[in-house]
């Protein structure tokens, strides 16, 4: 486990991660401060935008830290205009860069499976390890390559941008035009403060079009019928935060006592299945307060 933040743990042998697979590898010396070596290892991205977000004196000269640092293309394949908001918004950005990074230096030999770690942004970040195929995943996006040392702390690579939760699933719900229909049921159905509560809860989430593929006059029906209602909302949540990598080949106990399946086929596409439908998870992984979302395109 993490031996307190702040401490600098300083290990003699260390796991790294490349590709998903772990080797044992022996930690070299620092070649420079935090900002260095990400200038260095070509991070530019990063780096510029730890700039514009007025964080490099803090990342050169203070620490130590632990950062996830996103590759070039992880910061490519954001939205656009989820860009430019950031870029005209630095405190956003500073916030967004901030959830990147743990106090302390943290190397992967410290860290356990389902380990719960506060940000420097505030929020908190979920580490998972997997022993089948090895790899290390921070809120679900996998780390590439881990312990790159720093003067001031240790940088591990991860393929995709973090963006902290912006509160709990409700609120994450709530401020997504994709679920009206979600928000809609799930006040009716008198689940609003139970899905606000601590949790933890992994839900996964119908989109308006996937409530609008019921039969006509089926979303109606259960507004009217709030025991009904429950039992389908509560089949699509798992009481416990599971990231993807953690639901393929699995099957759940959901709040309403139904069996959950979560499967891959062999183009990469993951459906998930109760006995009363199957559905595709379009946006896995988007993280809340107290759980996890999973996107998905039918009601289940």
């Amino acid at each position: 486990m993490f031996r307190g933040f702040g401490t600098v743990i300083l290990a003699g042998l260390v796991l790294a991660v490349h590709g998903g697979h772990p080797r044992q590898v022996r930690q070299v010396e620092a070649s420079g401060n935090l900002a260095e070596v990400l200038s260095g290892r070509g991070f530019s991205t990063l780096v510029d935008l730890v700039v514009k977000a007025g964080l490099a004196d803090t990342v050169s000269n203070n620490g130590p830290f632990t950062v996830f640092a996103p590759t070039n293309d992880a910061f490519a394949a954001l939205d656009p205009k989820l860009v430019n908001y950031l870029l005209q918004n630095p405190q956003v950005l500073k916030n967004v860069l901030l959830y990147h990074v743990l106090p302390g230096q943290v190397f992967s030999s410290s860290l356990e499976d389902d380990l719960v770690a506060n940000s420097a942004q505030g929020r908190s970040v979920r580490v998972n390890l997997f022993a089948n195929p090895a790899g290390v995943v921070v809120n679900g996006v996998d780390v590439i390559e881990a312990d790159i040392p720093a003067s001031n702390g240790v940088v591990h690579v991860v393929d995709k941008v973090l963006l902290p939760p912006k509160g709990t699933v409700v609120d994450t719900l709530l401020g997504d035009e994709r679920f009206t229909t979600l928000v809609a049921a799930v006040t009716a159905a008198g689940l609003a403060d139970t899905l606000a509560s601590d949790g933890p809860f992994t839900v996964f989430a119908p989109t308006n079009d996937a409530f609008a593929k019921l039969p006509p006059g089926t979303v109606d029906s259960l507004l009217q019928d709030v025991p009904a209602l429950q039992k389908v909302l509560l089949r699509h949540v798992v009481p416990s935060t599971l990231y993807s990598r953690a639901l393929l080949g699995n099957s759940f106990s959901t709040a309403s006592q139904d069996q959950l399946s979560v499967s891959q086929d062999s183009f990469g596409r993951v459906t998930a299945s109760t006995s009363a439908n199957t559905a595709l998870v379009t946006i896995p992984n988007t993280p809340a307060s107290n759980g996890v979302i999973h996107v998905i395109d039918t009601v289940i």
